[in-house]
């Protein structure tokens, strides 16, 4: 502000207009005019230094209040305030400890939430529970997955210079209801895997998981490979019916223990991820539900 005062008075003196100096220095017309007032009264431009607010808190007040918030990350201002007050003996206002808290690196945010991680019945933290000398390479993974016409993978880019975000051209229209869907299911291992299966409608049922995928496809897949492999599917409600849970048992099949609230580590996410890339890489855009059965069934041949 000393700056722009002597500036403004030194352009005054040489008979410029107020608007012109308004304009040159781009500040508002009311503080080139008290600027210039102050000179008159007072023949010099400087700001005489006011005495401000006392702070009411030493560096060890602040110091407590930060570690009182490091400490309860999930304190309020109030009860901060509250805390302190009961500590120090003295009253403190919210304003006062969010202006502490924001000096010393604090600010409220949003947490990152995550699924707390349990442990098996075994003891083993995490959703898999093999038995030493079983090998990965005699687990059957198998997942559903959805698939929309409009890609909502969030991966399309667009070149566009800086500043043309909202230009049309570089607008993308998406529905909030990204139209019709599919639903695949797959297996996989490393030493083989099945046909894409496609669902010919509707949502995934118990009934639907058993007749369609369970009774036709890993039956034979486990007949056909061998006894020892190691059937894993997820904790997804038609998985874990008694329908499915008598039939498998029926089947005696080895299966993987999948604790809940256990991280998802099926490999088979890798598949889905890049069978979604191919599908919206694809240079003719799909506009009907068997042309995305149809580029589903054939990326997935060529992965």
């Amino acid at each position: 502000m000393r700056c722009v005062g002597g500036l403004s008075v030194c352009l005054l003196k040489a008979d410029a207009r107020q608007s012109a100096v308004v304009r040159e220095l781009n500040v508002h017309r009311s503080v080139i005019h008290r600027l210039w007032y102050h000179y008159q009264r007072n023949q010099n431009a400087s700001r005489r230094r006011g005495s401000g607010h006392r702070r009411i808190t030493s560096i060890a007040d602040d110091g407590y209040l930060l570690q009182c918030a490091r400490s309860r990350r999930t304190l309020t201002v109030r009860q901060l305030a509250s805390q302190f007050s009961a500590a120090a003996g003295r009253p403190i206002s919210r304003q006062t400890v969010s202006r502490r808290l924001h000096e010393g690196g604090l600010f409220a945010r949003r947490p990152v939430c995550l699924c707390p991680q349990r442990t098996s019945e075994r003891g083993c933290i995490g959703p898999v529970n093999i038995a030493v000398g079983q090998q990965w390479g005699q687990v059957l993974f198998t997942d559903e997955s959805r698939f929309n016409i409009q890609n909502d993978s969030r991966r399309v880019m667009i070149w566009r210079e800086p500043g043309t975000r909202y230009r049309a051209p570089n607008i993308v229209e998406r529905d909030h209801y990204r139209g019709v869907r599919l639903f695949v299911w797959a297996e996989i291992a490393t030493n083989g895997r099945i046909d894409l299966y496609v669902f010919a409608g509707g949502s995934v049922t118990a009934v639907r998981y058993r007749d369609e995928t369970l009774h036709p496809l890993v039956r034979p897949f486990i007949a056909a490979v061998g006894t020892d492999v190691i059937f894993m599917d997820d904790n997804v409600h038609p998985h874990r019916v008694r329908l499915v849970r008598c039939y498998l048992e029926s089947e005696t099949n080895t299966q993987m223990a999948w604790p809940a609230r256990s991280m998802d580590l099926n490999p088979i996410v890798h598949v889905w991820d890049m069978l979604g890339r191919r599908v919206a890489g694809r240079s003719v855009p799909l506009g009907t539900l068997h042309e995305l059965q149809q580029a589903l069934l054939q990326e997935w041949a060529l992965l």
